[in-house]
């Protein structure tokens, strides 16, 4: 499919935007670094175990009265000669309001699951399940935490060249305090610029229903690749950070030998989340967000190489 062709589909598929407030995991915006946290589909995809770690931090040393202190983690790795893979991820993402105490917990464990289909021209279809628990916010001192199942399900395909996802997720989640049943379909391509610089583009489409929630909205994101190396890139991403928030990222990736990758971004457009009406708490900047990335062979005689996707 050309590249034209597959993002027309894009914008056809997800034509009625609306805007409303909405709750989301938090793990669906860690999907820069981690994007398995949005299609179940995509464990397995790098044909080694695969660990990442996500650190996020607002502001990135000291407490102005707000604070946001992150963690998340996911592992991926193929099984039985490739044709399956499995993974999980955990993350625990608090917020703190004010001096009083106040607190906003989000924290969950999902369990992924891949059966692949290998395609001509080095395409590899996979399609995947995922099930895990989620703990309803808590909303003020003194609130009791709920936690409710979460069901997904997704496809994923790729090639050298590009790839394309569409994933279902919190199908059996709650709708309580306005959670949504998140709709995802992501797409990119690798643009071959020379021998050393290569830039990868990509758009993910966010389809949101349930909880009196009707809305739709489009992110963009361009890394520029230097020599395997290096990577710069800048996220545009309107599926928001904390409180449904636009985010502005700028990415910076270091490919460290075969096996690892470290990876630094900022959000600019954050940085106002605790101004103004909504907590009456002066802005404290934008989230610091690091990430670790390990790899090696699991077992299948595939050792870590270096994938755009």
């Amino acid at each position: 499919m050309k590249l034209h062709k597959l993002f027309s589909s894009v914008i056809l598929l997800f034509l009625i935007i609306t805007k409303s407030f909405a709750q989301q995991e938090q793990l669906y915006i860690v999907y820069p670094f981690m994007p398995l946290s949005v299609n179940p589909a995509y464990a397995g995809s790098r044909g080694v175990v695969d660990i990442t770690g996500i650190y996020r931090r607002k502001p990135l040393f000291q407490n102005l009265g707000f604070s946001s202190n992150q963690q998340y983690l996911s592992f991926d790795m193929p099984i039985a000669q490739d044709k399956m893979a499995i993974g999980f991820q955990a993350f625990n993402a608090s917020q703190a309001f004010g001096t009083v105490g106040g607190i906003s917990g989000n924290l969950g464990f999902y369990g992924d699951y891949a059966y692949k289909i290998y395609l001509p021209h080095d395409g590899v279809l996979s399609l995947g399940a995922q099930i895990g628990l989620t703990q309803i916010p808590v909303v003020a001192q003194g609130s009791t935490s709920q936690f409710k199942t979460s069901l997904g399900l997704g496809a994923y395909y790729s090639n050298k060249d590009w790839y394309a996802g569409l994933s279902f997720l919190n199908l059996a989640g709650s709708t309580e305090f306005n959670y949504t049943k998140p709709v995802f379909l992501t797409a990119g391509y690798l643009f071959d610029l020379s021998d050393m610089v290569k830039l990868k583009t990509g758009i993910l489409a966010r389809r949101l229903s349930g909880g009196n929630v009707n809305t739709t909205d489009l992110d963009f994101n361009v890394t520029a690749w230097i020599n395997q190396r290096f990577g710069i890139g800048v996220w545009y991403q309107n599926t928001g950070s904390e409180f449904s928030n636009k985010a502005i990222l700028a990415s910076l990736e270091v490919q460290l030998g075969d096996n690892i990758r470290v990876g630094y971004s900022y959000d600019f457009d954050s940085s106002d989340v605790t101004a103004g009406s909504q907590t009456g708490q002066i802005g404290v900047g934008g989230f610091h967000q690091l990430m670790f990335r390990y790899q090696l062979d699991s077992g299948n005689g595939k050792i870590a190489t270096f994938k755009y996707f």
